[in-house]
């Protein structure tokens, strides 16, 4: 019995000389200065954590991004849309919630959803027709339609 004492004190003893700094961390500045962030990208990972967590059960896969500089999609849209200056919104579909609609009932299902994620960042973007370019995409990453100046086009079109 004494022994089992004995060694449990020692085992504790063992323990707390290795957790003796617990509770008396720091932030590494090294890290902190190497993540710093634009205030707009703050802003839109904050918007995009806000629909997901106001939205647990219907959400789409949404991406915010600004362009600064209008090269950031310039490869993946058609050749008139400038993004210079505009807010990106990629929507992807992993619920398959645009698989069963074609032509004015897929437009309308993205402006009902667009809407709801403009609602996100109106504090950001004045004007949701000027500042925002939308895209919309299946869970394959097949192009289904995007919004450009106030307007919804099919991808086809």
């Amino acid at each position: 019995m004494k022994n089992k004492k004995l060694l449990a004190i020692v085992l504790l003893s063992l323990s707390f000389c290795f957790v003796s700094g617990a509770g008396y961390g720091e932030v590494k500045k090294w890290l902190y200065e190497s993540l710093k962030t634009s205030r707009m990208e703050s802003y839109l990972l904050e918007a995009r954590i806000d629909y997901i967590m106001l939205n647990p059960t219907i959400f789409l896969k949404v991406d915010f991004d600004y362009d600064s500089e209008g090269g950031l999609l310039k490869d993946m849209l058609p050749k008139l849309i400038t993004t210079k200056g505009k807010i990106i919104i990629t929507v992807k579909d992993i619920r398959g919630l645009f698989s069963d609609k074609s032509g004015i009932a897929l437009l309308d299902t993205f402006k009902r959803y667009l809407e709801v994620l403009y609602s996100f960042v109106q504090h950001i973007a004045t004007d949701m027709n000027d500042d925002i370019v939308a895209l919309f995409y299946t869970r394959e990453e097949i192009p289904l339609g995007y919004f450009y100046q106030g307007k919804y086009h099919l991808w086809e079109d």
